[in-house]
């Protein structure tokens, strides 16, 4: 059993992608969950100025936390062994990076449920993702 990368922002589509890893109907062999949260960096949104090394690691601390709360409890709730990757950098190949490091089996991660056109348009991170990955992507709309 390999493990599974399940991306987490906080957001429902993050929750309902990980509801569907723990479905064992679904994934009835999962190995490890590895859940990311990736937070871009406070210089590449130039949002440094003014602030020391420790406000921004506090930033990012925080930030992190807030995105993994109810999947952790999730996880928990379930009894399901996970392990935490808590990033900064660029979403998309950040969270690629992670499944590649783990050897994740495939990816699980919530779809904000964008048109085709519209994911063209905004370079949605699902969509990076699929082109960048070399494990299964499956998206939970």
């Amino acid at each position: 059993m390999k493990p599974v990368v399940v991306p987490v922002d906080g957001s429902e589509h993050a929750l309902r992608a990980l509801s569907a890893v723990l479905n064992p109907k679904l994934y009835p062999r999962l190995g490890r969950v590895h859940l990311v949260t990736v937070q871009p960096p406070l210089l590449r949104q130039g949002l440094h100025l003014g602030l020391t090394q420790e406000d921004i690691d506090a930033y990012h601390a925080e930030e992190s936390a807030t995105a993994l709360k109810d999947a952790l409890e999730l996880l928990d709730k379930a009894g399901m062994p996970y392990e935490v990757h808590n990033e900064i950098g660029v979403v998309a190949e950040t969270i690629v990076k992670v499944a590649r490091d783990s050897q994740a089996s495939e990816i699980v991660m919530g779809s904000r449920g964008l048109g085709s056109v519209a994911s063209v348009l905004l370079g949605s991170v699902a969509t990076k993702v699929i082109s960048l990955a070399d494990c299964p992507v499956t998206l939970v709309h």
